[in-house]
């Protein structure tokens, strides 16, 4: 899966800062580059630079999961069928959502797409050109950032109402190399036997059994690296009918130049272009021998500072999309806004390969760390372009900077205009770096309606879902997020949202109008935007709400 390569130190005394003070040469030798990585000695500074990276490539697939797959469908449909067969994508209902708690090319990283080139050897993607797919894959993957964040854990979400046909929940999921491993799974039959896979989940996450059903919005599970796969994330596969007797074909969803017509997607994603960073950290830890295993899977161990008397100042970044003759710069601007160092424009990616995925990391002796306390500021271009801008604390020797609280957020719910059959997706925004000290910040949400909570999570995702909602037209939904990095909370958000139509009264949806909705209309009693107990949706809960109510004591929806 990784493509690993390294490079050779221009000067002396660079290779004096990297060998003898770290302790080791560069991370790999050149032996151990692949043949069309081609290899260069870039213009570095004794101040520093590259010490390491890596591009990750594919995570193969076991042949037997496809086969499973497919016996599974046939097994199924024959024990509980005949189903339609349209067989013709756009017939069945689009995809109200991609099933994790994340937000797609945002903190999920989507790798592979379906191959829709059935010939061996070759490959297309949807977006034309081969490059986010691979030979033979029936799949569309999305990772995480990091096993760290699988720890955390993020949701698996049933796209569509269904059935569940299969589940398998026993098997290891944190394999940090391809194997030829058990995956965990979970089927689901959608309708007009339609079937979507859902694998490479975490160990003991399921949250359903065969048989249950299940509802479009509704977690199943977590995701993971069970499985083929070395990488935290979703597997998740379409299978339609073609026509033919027992016969399934994986599809795309995705539409594009080479896969028009519409999108199976409501909301259909675009691949972003250009370098984009997805995440960052600094630290005095070597990195050299954090990655000698070449497993770059784990977020190493960041700092928040670094104090005057600090031996090397290491920074690693993860980045999506970084092509052949990409560049770096570096500007060090100290706490009197004063340009103090600048790299200048050097290689990143001096080779014949481009990047869907690259791991870099950097080792730096400046003096002025070592000289000038406060507050630095670090801007990192690539390409040309802003990647990242982060404030650096440097401290007097001997001093502990406090561990801080995650930045604000701001959520929203989606979509605004919703309606009772809608699937609702709490969105996290937030500024490049959520957290000073470089932490991954874990969310809380809690959903509510009508004031009643109906689901709390902590999930390293920065989107959540709610399961569309039967019989609630009128309802007050609400979203509170508080971001945490595991010890402080940061400030909490919280967005609310009116499902349309008049209210049936049952104000939180419990399926009666009883005792609990009057209580609501007490509480929230005086001038109130977008409340619960506003039934007649005038901004006023007062004794005409009161009295609308009582008239309807009893009444189930």
């Amino acid at each position: 899966m990784l493509r690993t390569a390294t490079f050779t130190m221009a000067t002396l005394a660079l290779s004096t800062l990297v060998s003898a003070q770290v302790g080791e040469e560069n991370h790999v030798s050149q032996a151990k580059v692949p043949a069309d990585v081609t290899m260069w000695t870039p213009s570095l500074s004794p101040e520093g630079g590259i010490a390491g990276v890596a591009g990750i490539d594919r995570s193969p697939m076991r042949p037997a999961d496809r086969a499973h797959i497919l016996q599974a469908m046939s097994e199924y449909s024959r024990r509980h069928g005949p189903f339609s067969t349209p067989g013709t994508r756009g017939l069945y209902e689009r995809f109200p959502i991609f099933p994790v708690g994340g937000l797609e090319w945002d903190d999920l990283i989507m790798f592979d797409y379906v191959d829709l080139d059935s010939a061996d050897g070759t490959r297309e993607d949807w977006n034309c050109g081969g490059r986010y797919t691979f030979d033979g894959s029936y799949l569309n993957s999305a990772w995480i950032k990091s096993f760290d964040h699988q720890l955390i854990g993020v949701p698996v979400i049933a796209v569509l109402d269904g059935t569940v046909t299969q589940v398998r929940d026993s098997e290891p999921d944190m394999n940090e190399v391809p194997s030829d491993a058990l995956t965990n799974y979970i089927g689901i039959h959608h309708g007009g036997d339609r079937y979507c896979w859902y694998e490479s989940l975490r160990q003991g996450s399921a949250t359903v059994e065969v048989g249950d059903e299940v509802r479009a919005g509704q977690q199943i599970a977590q995701v993971a690296s069970s499985g083929s796969t070395d990488w935290p994330g979703l597997r998740f596969s379409t299978w339609e009918p073609t026509g033919n007797v027992d016969e399934w074909i994986a599809v795309e969803p995705y539409a594009g130049a080479c896969n028009p017509g519409q999108s199976g997607w409501k909301n259909q994603v675009a691949i972003p272009v250009g370098a984009k960073c997805r995440d960052f950290g600094i630290t005095t830890s070597n990195l050299n021998t954090f990655f000698a295993d070449e497993i770059y899977s784990w977020r190493p161990p960041l700092e928040g500072s670094i104090t005057l008397d600090h031996d090397r100042l290491w920074m690693w970044t993860y980045a999506t999309d970084i092509g052949i003759l990409s560049t770096y710069r570096l500007q060090f601007y100290d706490p009197s806004g004063n340009l103090n160092f600048d790299t200048g424009t050097e290689w990143l990616n001096f080779s014949s390969t481009s990047y869907r995925q690259f791991i870099t990391w950097f080792v730096w002796d400046i003096p002025g760390l070592h000289t000038i306390p406060g507050t630095w500021t670090v801007n990192v271009i690539v390409n040309d372009a802003p990647y990242i801008n982060f404030e650096l604390e440097v401290l007097e020797p001997g001093n502990i900077l406090p561990n801080r609280p995650p930045e604000n957020i701001l959520t929203t719910i989606s979509p605004q205009n919703a309606t009772k059959d809608d699937v609702l997706t709490c969105k996290v925004n937030t500024v490049q770096v959520p957290d000073a000290d470089w932490d991954i910040v874990r969310y809380r949400y809690t959903w509510k309606i009508g004031g009643e909570v109906v689901r709390d999570v902590v999930s390293a995702g920065r989107a959540d879902h709610l399961p569309r909602l039967e019989a609630c037209d009128g309802a007050v939904v609400e979203c509170q997020v508080i971001p945490s990095d595991g010890i402080l909370n940061g400030p909490t958000s919280i967005s609310k949202i009116r499902i349309s139509g008049e209210s049936n009264l049952d104000i939180n949806c419990d399926g009666i109008v009883g005792i609990a909705d009057l209580l609501i209309i007490l509480n929230e009693w005086g001038s109130c935007s977008i409340c619960p107990g506003d039934v007649n949706q005038d901004d006023d809960v007062n004794i005409t709400d009161l009295l609308i109510v009582i008239a309807a004591w009893g009444d189930e929806s």
